[in-house]
């Protein structure tokens, strides 16, 4: 059995990380769904009863009577709602939800990354426009324009949509330590891709950990090929998305510019300037080597600046470890690096299902009031802070010992920066990482063609859904890095992969792409 194989007996199910743009719940086509009906005059006194499902966020969640959970029974207070709130599993969350959509079982919100496919198509979504107009004034107010209209379809609302940490348009960035540049004499942050690779040889060769073990990983990466986002990015490519081609919008995964990029990580992988393991690597063995000293470049989220910064702080006391963002560098000829640009992260589906829409609404125009994101952020007054003369005293312990702000933030956050509060949360030193990260995150990314593409699947679950990475090209790109294959088997992948239904999901997605682009 070779290298690629065992990894992928290991490893078969794809492991999907959420980008908001390449979701399986985005749609966007030019059926006009049935107009529905208007919001009524006001919304009702009563406490409305409403079904929410979301996802558990990989966090420990709250059980049974979720109306006995002190969190909930604040919001629902808060609110004049009863929201019956299912959480299900993160890795199974578009599985699980179609597989209800297909008995019949319908929620009256769905959390999805985008709006929902499925449900706009059977016409099973409301317009929201009408309703945030009267009821939502706080969403109108803080939420930008341009995550309103990706959200749109046909010229209407559809969904209510989150916004980016830190109000920038990637969800992710390359993350080097910069006490590592300082020590091998690097004092600029490399701009293409040639400095790119010297400074991480310099990482490899020159001990910049000082341990005298010769044990440093130059770059690190996650099973399933994840989290090589940028590095592929460097190349002006990525394994989410599509891309004009010659009148065609093509998978970006499918062009000459990600077989350019797998021959830069190929590169990395022979030069043992890669994990040796960044195919089997899980989340904690991955997290583990980062914070035991031994990782010069890494690609994550970049709201978790702080949370890797402190963690090696605490793990190095005294040591000065320091953590920075860098713009992606750019291989020659590329114009735009980085990752996928998308003007929001979730979004809140209201189906037909629900009884009252405006009361809905009202809920999430709650939690982006001051009041609202105070809860959000803090949790319940009295409890887990205070706010005295507009002063407010953040318990961080209590709430994590009460295991409800990880739940709560996940599930409820819809603004993406409040400076201010989280000040109180992390304190000015943490703000200002935060601060430093995303002003970088703002100047990077690539265009995102795909943004509302509809879900265009191939029968065949190895060919997989346009602008994701299908197990085909898992493994394709595994057997070409680890050396199981030359370079120009991607070629024959890539024919393979068109022959066996990519060449009609790439008709579709041209035709969805020329209808919504239209001049």
């Amino acid at each position: 059995m070779n290298k690629v194989k065992k990894w992928m007996v290991v490893t078969l199910a794809l492991s999907m990380t959420a980008m908001a743009a390449c979701s399986t719940g985005n749609e966007k086509n030019t059926v006009e769904p049935a107009a529905s009906k208007a919001p009524p005059a006001e919304a009702s006194k009563d406490p409305v009863k409403f079904t929410f499902w979301t996802t558990d966020g990989n966090q420990a969640v709250p059980g049974g009577n979720l109306m006995e959970d002190p969190t909930i029974k604040y919001l629902a207070e808060k609110t004049n709602t009863i929201p019956e709130i299912t959480f299900l599993p993160h890795g199974q969350l578009d599985n699980q939800k179609r597989v209800k959509f297909a008995s019949g079982e319908l929620p009256d919100v769905s959390m999805d990354f985008g709006v929902n496919g499925d449900l706009f198509r059977n016409n099973q979504l409301i317009a929201l426009d009408e309703y945030i107009e009267q009821y939502g004034p706080n969403l109108k107010k803080e939420i930008p324009q341009e995550a309103w209209d990706a959200v749109k379809r046909n010229g209407k609302i559809y969904a209510i949509p989150t916004v980016q940490y830190g109000n920038i348009p990637v969800n992710r960035i390359m993350y080097v330590r910069k006490d590592w540049m300082n020590k091998v004499g690097i004092t600029e942050n490399p701009k293409t891709s040639d400095e790119f690779l010297a400074m991480l040889r310099a990482f490899r060769d020159k001990d910049p950990n000082g341990n005298g073990q010769k044990d440093e990983i130059a770059f690190s990466a996650r099973e399933q090929f994840t989290w090589l986002d940028n590095v592929l990015g460097m190349f002006g490519t990525s394994v989410f998305g599509g891309v004009p081609v010659d009148g065609q919008l093509v998978p970006r995964n499918t062009t000459q510019e990600m077989k350019n990029a797998l021959g830069f990580v190929k590169q990395l992988y022979d030069e043992k300037l890669l994990d040796s393991e960044f195919m089997t690597n899980k989340r904690n063995t991955w997290e583990q080597k980062i914070l035991s000293d031994k990782v010069g470049v890494w690609v994550h989220a970049p709201n978790l600046a702080w949370d890797w910064q402190d963690k090696l702080n605490k793990a190095y006391p005294g040591k000065e470890l320091e953590v920075i963002a860098i713009p992606t560098p750019k291989a020659p000829g590329v114009t735009e690096s980085g990752f996928i640009k998308t003007p929001f992260n979730q979004a809140f589906n209201i189906t037909k299902n629900a009884k009252d829409p405006a009361a809905i609404v009202k809920f999430f125009d709650w939690l982006v009031s001051e009041e609202g994101q105070e809860f959000v952020s803090f949790g319940i007054p009295g409890v887990t802070y205070t706010k005295e003369n507009g002063k407010i005293t953040y318990n961080a312990q209590k709430d994590a010992d009460d295991k409800t702000d990880l739940w709560r933030k996940g599930t409820f956050t819809i603004l993406g920066w409040n400076e201010e509060l989280e000040k109180v949360k992390l304190g000015e030193k943490a703000v200002a990482k935060l601060k430093e990260v995303y002003a970088v995150g703002n100047a990077d990314g690539m265009t995102n063609y795909t943004l509302g593409i509809p879900p265009f699947k191939a029968a065949q679950p190895e060919i997989g859904e346009f602008g994701t990475a299908g197990t085909m090209f898992v493994e394709t790109a595994g057997r070409i890095v680890m050396g199981d294959q030359p370079l120009e088997y991607f070629d024959e992948y890539v024919a393979t992969w068109k022959k066996q239904g990519g060449d009609d999901l790439i008709k579709q997605a041209t035709e969805w792409y020329n209808t919504n682009n239209k001049k």
